[in-house]
């Protein structure tokens, strides 16, 4: 169900590109964090509240831009439980402002955070507790990390499952149980792959160029959501993510 939400959100805005928050700190504005060192001396809450800050300033940037947004957890949670609140925080304020949001934790289950985080609409998990991994209440959404990115995925995603890769594999399974699907992928063959193994799961794709994440998409736009992760480092980032959207509309006609 949550899914469905998550569509029409992208039906209501005609562009299924989503802001991704969750920034690396040392690429925050020095001015910024030095504010906050003044407040509150060096240290993790120092950082957390320059993060909190980032945050809600990315959130009025996406609102009534985009239908989504993706917090990555792990930048938050480096700060501790402080970290943890200002994550919970964001989660309501993207709540507040109509913005479907996915709390990208890529947890072994999901539902702990989405008990944490009442508010969220969807959880990142990894998929291979199989099942267990998507059970979620009602009206909330699953996306499985099938294909991630980071230097040692290849290790175990790469292995040969039959005629296919692991990855792909494990795709078919969490698509069986209802979640939707996670691909860090910049590569057009690995998203065209997915597609017609998969056929009408719905896919969250981050690091995919317009021109490889096309064959993500039907006639109509529908079934997939794309990330931008480079608006929240810009001066201007309601004017950063007017550009991504404009770019994605040459590639992806949404109706």
């Amino acid at each position: 169900m949550s899914i469905t939400v998550l569509q029409e959100a992208i039906r209501r805005r005609h562009t299924p590109v989503a802001l991704t928050v969750g920034p690396d700190p040392a690429r925050l504005a020095a001015k910024d964090r030095e504010r906050f060192a003044e407040l509150y001396g060096a240290g993790s809450v120092a950082q957390a509240e320059a993060l909190r800050f980032h945050g809600v300033r990315m959130l009025d940037a996406a609102a009534g831009r985009v239908a989504a947004v993706v917090l990555r957890a792990e930048a938050y949670l480096r700060r501790g439980a402080v970290g943890f609140d200002v994550l919970a925080n964001l989660v309501s304020a993207a709540r507040a402002r109509e913005l479907y949001t996915v709390v990208d934790c890529r947890s072994a289950s999901a539902e702990p955070w989405l008990s944490a985080l009442p508010e969220a609409d969807a959880v990142t998990v990894l998929p291979y507790l199989g099942a267990d991994a998507c059970a979620a209440p009602e009206g909330k959404a699953v996306f499985a990390a099938v294909q991630t990115a980071n230097p040692s995925a290849g290790e175990l995603q790469d292995l040969r499952s039959g005629d296919r890769k692991l990855s792909l594999a494990a795709a078919e399974q969490m698509a069986r149980h209802g979640a939707g699907i996670l691909l860090e992928s910049g590569y057009s063959l690995d998203i065209r792959d997915m597609r017609r193994r998969l056929g009408k799961a719905f896919f969250l794709l981050t690091g995919a160029a317009p021109e490889d994440a096309v064959y993500a998409f039907d006639d109509y736009g529908h079934g997939a959501l794309v990330t931008d992760g480079e608006a929240q480092y810009a001066p201007d980032p309601a004017a950063a993510l007017d550009s991504a959207v404009a770019v994605w509309k040459k590639w992806v006609t949404v109706v």
